[in-house]
This record gives structure tokens, sequence and C-alpha cells, in this order.
């Protein structure tokens, strides 16, 4: 398939002239690097383009190459190819979803499962890692690299693996990640700007996000609620997660976050043997077998009995987990 779609990707890039990026709300490495590796890419083939996001830049991606030239407003032009990357629906592309369907041919280059094949050419991979280690292949096929690409596409790669710790890193992410290490990264430098963003109430907060931690009786289920969640420059979701992924016995993982009285984020993090995005999707939402989310029309309260009620279907039926090396 990939062969398939990819010729038909570079043939409409070769014979398109101007081109709208963007990805999907709340932006994040993989969404960013992905955009800003296409944006380079298609400049150096000599296009016209722009990107065009429903959010701003996060503060902490600013390090990456060309970061200004992403736009938050957009004139009314039509475009003869939007690219829709890292976006599973492109109702989750926000208020750019207007301009995306204006666009003379839809590209939609993804790699989560709930991917609704929105596009006129479709290029999903859900055994993909990111969206970005999809388009380092896109790179590979016009011949075109150089630093500023390479840095982009780690970037991306980087944050949706988890820093290479989750279970959609494979020898194949290692194989591209080796690949754009021969433009001369600096790996710790990436991880101390990309992680190196709490100061210290946030880790007061942290903290009290640990202490309240749940758990249902079986211990495979750990979640905490939180009314008070403040969206900044920067997202500390992974931070809990991460220290969330510390306890040994729970199999999957769920942050509840109050947006209004009756709305309610929900964030879902697994291990691997449940797939969270099959829960995700029952409530409206989806993403990834081990990371996925959906917001809730309703209190936290009523939101996280409904989850974790539905949840425990999946873990009901899990023994002692055996680790493989």
């Amino acid at each position: 398939m990939r062969k398939r779609v990819l010729k038909k990707i570079v043939e409409k890039i070769n014979t398109s002239k101007s081109f709208l990026i963007t990805a999907h709300m709340s932006l994040e490495g993989d969404a960013l690097g992905s955009e800003l590796a296409t944006y380079i890419l298609l400049k150096k083939l000599g296009k016209k383009v722009v990107i065009y996001n429903n959010d701003p830049t996060p503060e902490v991606y600013k390090f990456l190459p060309f970061n200004r030239v992403i736009k938050n407003s957009i004139k009314n032009e039509k475009f003869d190819v939007a690219m829709v990357l890292d976006c599973s629906d492109v109702s989750r592309a926000g208020v750019v979803k207007d301009a995306v369907s204006k666009a003379g041919c839809i590209i939609n280059i993804d790699h989560h499962v709930s991917n609704t094949n929105f596009g006129d050419l479709n290029w999903v991979e859900s055994s993909s890692g990111s969206a970005a280690q999809i388009l380092y292949y896109l790179c590979e096929r016009f011949k075109i690299m150089d630093k500023n690409i390479a840095l982009c596409l780690y970037t991306g790669i980087f944050t949706d693996t988890g820093n290479f710790t989750y279970a959609n890193t494979d020898g194949q992410t290692h194989k591209v990640v080796s690949a754009l290490m021969k433009y001369n990264l600096h790996p710790h430098k990436i991880y101390d700007t990309i992680h190196s963003l709490c100061n210290p109430g946030d880790l007061n907060f942290i903290g009290q996000v640990i202490s309240s931690l749940k758990f249902d009786p079986s211990r495979k289920i750990c979640w905490a609620t939180i009314v008070d969640w403040h969206e900044k420059n920067y997202d500390l979701t992974e931070v809990v997660f991460s220290i969330m992924r510390l306890l040994k016995d729970p199999e999957v993982f769920f942050l509840f976050k109050r947006v209004e009285k009756r709305r309610t984020r929900v964030n879902l993090r697994s291990r691997g043997r449940v797939d969270v995005n099959k829960i995700a999707k029952f409530f409206g939402g989806g993403g990834h077998k081990n990371a996925s989310g959906t917001t809730i029309e309703a209190s936290i309260e009523k939101a996280e009995k409904k989850v974790i009620s539905f949840a425990k279907r999946y873990t009901s039926k899990l023994g002692r987990r055996k680790k493989k090396y």
C-alpha cells in the first residue's frame, strides 16, 4: 500500500503549486515536527506553502526551525492541495477545516488507528510510531533531507514514542532515527529543551494530582480527576502519566480534566494489553491503541463513573502480566 499511495502523493505534489499544511488541535511534537518538515520539503521543491493551525505553537516547541512561519489566521484563499498531518479526522483541525475543504485535493498522512480516511489521498499507517516517521519516507522519495528537516522529524518521532519507550517503537523507528542522526543532531539537547519545563508550582500541582490517585479493586485501572487543570504554553499531561506508569500493577491510566461544568476532557494511556482507542472511540474520541483521548459532555463526576465502568470490561479478564524482553 505504501508504494502505491506514496507514488500518487509524489505525483500530486509535483503537479501542484500551492499548499496548505495543518494538523490537529492541541499541538504537540509530532504534529509540529511533521508540519515543519513538510514545509521545508515543499519550499525546497519551489512550492507556495502556508502552515495554518487552530492553536498557537506551545513555547516548548519554538526551538524548531521555521516555527515562525506558522499562522493562526489566514486570508480567504484557495490552495491546490491541503496536507493534513497527524490528524485522525478533519474536524480535529478545528477552524482550519473550512480552508481544508476548499482545497483542490486533500492529502491525509497519519498514524492513528482511528483515522477516518477523510482525504482524497490517504496514507495512514497505524503501525507507525508517529506521523513524522511516515513523512521520512516522503522526504526519502524526493531525496531531500537536511539538518532542519531531520531535527523536525526526530522531534516528532521522539515525542510520539514517549522518548522511544512506548510499544509503538520498533526496529523501523530506530532505523529511521539512525538515518536522521547522520545530520549532527544532539538528542540530549532536544530532550532537555522539551522536558525541562516545570517550575516549582508545577511540581507542587503534580504532587497533588499523584497523591489523589484512585484505583479500581483489581488495581488494573488507575486514574485522577482534576477540577482545576490550567492549560499553559506547555502540557503537564505526559509528565503526570510518566509518574503514574511507575506503578507496577495498573494496565490503564486515565486523567479526567474539568473543562467546563458539564464538559470533561479524558486522556487515556495503556501499557499495551488494553486498547484504549476502543474505549475513547466509544465516547466519541480516538487515537492509538496505547494513547487516546476524548471529550465528554458531562460533569467530571459523571464522566469518571461512565469511563471507569466501561474500562472494567477490558481489564476484568486480564491475568498477571508476563513480561517478554
